[in-house]
């Protein structure tokens, strides 16, 4: 409520009215953003929720240690709302009650640019940070898992974003005798793949692992969508792409006693009934995927050396994992 006072000079009231428009516009851009109405939450809306921060940006396990309000708590249908749960799911399970807490966000400067987003789970005693990019248009690109603990027996692990805005991940193990095994790996973000590339891995030792299936979660309505897999290191996931004339795939593979690993994300673009092409400009690497009834044969057709190892091809024959039929219930006797 404003009083006005007679006598009060034009410039004194000009001043007064000034003062109080600045407090209520920084009041208005001060306030906080609440992600309890899904219906009319927006993508701003939710990266907004993460407080500003800067790069060089670093998690470590023992950050994940820290309390974090429950007032800061992302509703899963939030969560999910804006990033697939695949990367959630493949650590704490498809029926655990995850806690998913923001932590940090950053914009790259520039126009155009990417938002990182930082983040928080937890579920009993297992925690675990993670990275979500989201691309110009403030659409999900892609995520990855940057540190965890209370899953194994990892002694230091840490996840950074530098000022370059490079990702790296890095984690320890103590072995008998004090023997110290690593692994490094460090990723760019490719904008013409929409997504997070390896570009280098440092292990002294390599540290058998599961691997995680980014798409994993993603729909597989389309006609050649699926899992094609020899093993559980060996594998083509297809999913459903943006229309009918393309899909997204996740490559990884594993040869000579993983001694040569390769691995790609990206979409493929269908070029005739059963054939669909991984092509980008400026980029040398190319594979076509040539679909059967029940396999997928893959082939390197580009230079794809940057996504493996130098003395192995993306190649090879997969065959198709069958699709589990849901469970019906049996009619009951003298029901229509």
């Amino acid at each position: 409520m404003l009083i006005f006072i007679n006598g009060l000079s034009d410039d004194f009231m000009k001043k007064y009215l000034g003062i109080l428009l600045i407090v209520v516009l920084v009041s208005c851009k001060d306030k906080k953003v609440s992600l309890q109405d899904e219906s009319t939450l927006d993508v701003g809306d939710f990266i907004e929720f993460f407080p500003a921060a800067s790069a060089p940006y670093r998690i470590a396990d023992s950050n994940l240690s820290r309390k974090v309000s429950d007032s800061l708590l992302i509703p899963g249908a939030v969560f999910n709302k804006f990033i697939p749960d695949s990367v959630l799911q493949k650590d704490f399970g498809k029926s655990a009650k995850v806690k998913i807490y923001p932590l940090g966000r950053i914009k790259e400067k520039g126009k155009g640019k990417e938002t990182y987003l930082f983040l928080k789970a937890e579920s009993g005693n297992k925690r675990a940070g993670y990275l979500a990019v989201f691309d110009e248009d403030q659409e999900y690109a892609d995520q990855v898992q940057l540190v965890r603990t209370g899953f194994d027996r990892t002694t230091s692990a840490y996840g950074l974003l530098d000022a370059k805005f490079q990702v790296t991940t890095y984690r320890e193990e103590k072995r008998p005798g004090n023997e110290l095994k690593f692994k490094r790996n460090v990723y760019i973000f490719n904008t013409a793949a929409n997504s997070l590339t390896l570009i280098m891995t440092e292990p002294n030792e390599e540290m058998i692992e599961n691997v995680i299936n980014p798409i994993d979660t993603l729909t597989k309505k389309n006609k050649f969508s699926g899992d094609y897999i020899k093993d559980k290191y060996n594998f083509v996931s297809v999913r459903d792409g943006r229309n009918a004339n393309e899909y997204r795939f996740f490559v990884h593979f594993e040869k000579e006693k993983r001694e040569c690993v390769g691995e790609l994300k990206g979409r493929a673009r269908v070029v005739s009934k059963t054939m669909a092409r991984f092509e980008e400009a400026g980029n040398p690497c190319s594979i076509e995927f040539l679909f059967g009834a029940t396999t997928v044969s893959m082939k390197e057709v580009g230079g794809c050396g940057t996504y493996r190892d130098i003395k192995c091809f993306f190649e090879g024959s997969y065959p198709k994992m069958k699709e589990a039929k849901p469970k019906t219930t049996p009619a009951k006797k003298g029901s229509e």
